[in-house]
């Protein structure tokens, strides 16, 4: 039986990364959708609705990996993708799909073991290929990781028959051949149902059995988990765009997370470091409480061509940023980012500059490259003089200091 959900396979024959990722956004059994029966579906429901963020960020995703993937040891080898959308959504494509696009509307609990049978054995002809597993929807706690497929809900004497048990799931991956495994879980982990589960075993399906490990020379595969948030709390979307945790995910992978003494690679590990780092200002802004979780081993992932370095700016002298002023990021001659800033009408202790881009070619970037001044030009009436400061702009992010002085 074919797979639908494939959208990419290069079937030559050398190790690869092979990716499966599902968005569900479409409950239909849940609160605004298109077979919920409030007195039938409120207990199962427990106030969870639709969703317009997660067929949003897995198309993101997938479109990094199209676009951005860069590991010459497991290149792309094959692309999955399942999506839940509303009739209003549009089949996903892309350049390098060729022919193929995903469905519009899928995502139940047997389309989406359809889909991982087809991903793990293609990952599973060579024990040397990588896997990537990526999720967002909803979610919940029940003891271990529960996650809600399209189909969750259907049936009243049994919901969790749409529902992924993630743990399960989990361990029988590590008992797979592939010896890398990346797994993204972007779902709350709220306690809503555990109370209404106490008694009952994990609820939701492991999609795969638990295979031998003599297989695997009696060891189990490298896995690296990284959860959107912490144990008991809600992860967050956007009602027009994608989740909090994709947009800090991509921002990683694509250079935020490259460590330098890994040879500018993103690293697992790392990974987990630079998601903390960003999840925290990003859901500062959107004022809500994230805070990614994870349980990993350590692996290389990809290899950015660009190194992206969020850059601040702040002063103790806080009436700066009551004037005019511009502010420039240099590398020798080059300016690689720039501020003209107004008068701000609030109070404020620092300003989000441009990133600075560090862009390679073949040559490996040395820690000179990564060397800027930050110029701070004032007006000519203003009581300040112009100063620069020297930063070192390693990623995630930089937080240079301006030595503002009056003049005399």
């Amino acid at each position: 039986m074919p797979d639908s959900s494939l959208l990419f396979n290069d079937t030559a024959d050398r190790p690869g990364t092979h990716v499966l990722l599902i968005g569900i956004g479409d409950y239909p059994w849940l609160e605004g959708g298109s077979n919920y029966d409030a007195e039938r579906d409120e207990d199962n429901a427990k106030g969870m609705a639709q969703l317009p963020s997660p067929p949003v960020s897995m198309r993101n995703l997938a479109d990094w990996y199209f676009e951005d993937y860069n590991n010459p040891d497991q290149q792309l080898a094959s692309l999955s993708l399942v999506l839940s959308e509303t009739t209003e959504s549009r089949p996903y494509t892309h350049e390098k799909s060729g022919a193929r696009q995903a469905p519009q509307t899928s995502g139940t609990i047997g389309e989406i073991i359809e889909a991982v049978d087809a991903w793990i054995e293609r990952a599973s002809r060579r024990r040397d290929n990588g896997i990537v597993f990526g999720f967002c929807g909803h979610g919940l706690q029940s003891g271990h990781p529960v996650l809600l497929c399209r189909d969750y809900g259907k049936s009243t004497q049994q919901p969790f028959r749409g529902a992924i048990n993630f743990e399960a799931f989990r361990i029988a991956l590590s008992t797979m051949q592939p010896d890398q495994q990346l797994m993204f879980v972007d779902a709350c982990r709220t306690p809503d149902l555990e109370s209404a589960l106490l008694g009952q075993g994990a609820p939701g399906t492991a999609m795969l059995d638990v295979q031998s490990l003599t297989a695997r020379n009696n060891a189990p595969a490298y896995q690296s988990v990284h959860f959107a948030t912490s144990l008991y709390t809600k992860a967050w979307g956007r009602k027009n765009g994608a989740s909090l945790f994709t947009e800090a995910i991509i921002k990683a992978l694509s250079g935020g997370a490259a460590e330098h003494t890994a040879g500018w690679w993103v690293t697992t590990s790392r990974l987990h470091t630079v998601l903390s780092t960003y999840l925290q200002r990003i859901s500062a802004k959107e004022k809500v409480v994230q805070i990614p979780a994870a349980q990993t081993q350590d692996f290389r992932i990809t290899k950015p061509r660009n190194i992206a370095v969020d850059l601040y700016v702040s002063s103790s002298e806080s009436a700066i940023w009551q004037e005019e002023l511009k502010i420039f990021a240099k590398r020798g001659n080059t300016v690689a980012s720039q501020l003209d800033h107004a008068p701000s009408p609030t109070s404020t202790q620092s300003v989000e500059m441009s990133p600075i881009v560090n862009r390679f070619t073949d040559a490996p970037p040395k820690g000179a490259d990564f060397l800027y001044k930050i110029h701070a030009e004032f007006s000519p009436d203003s009581i300040y003089d112009n100063c620069v400061e020297e930063i070192i702009a390693y990623p995630p992010e930089v937080d240079c200091h301006l030595p503002v002085s009056k003049r005399r």
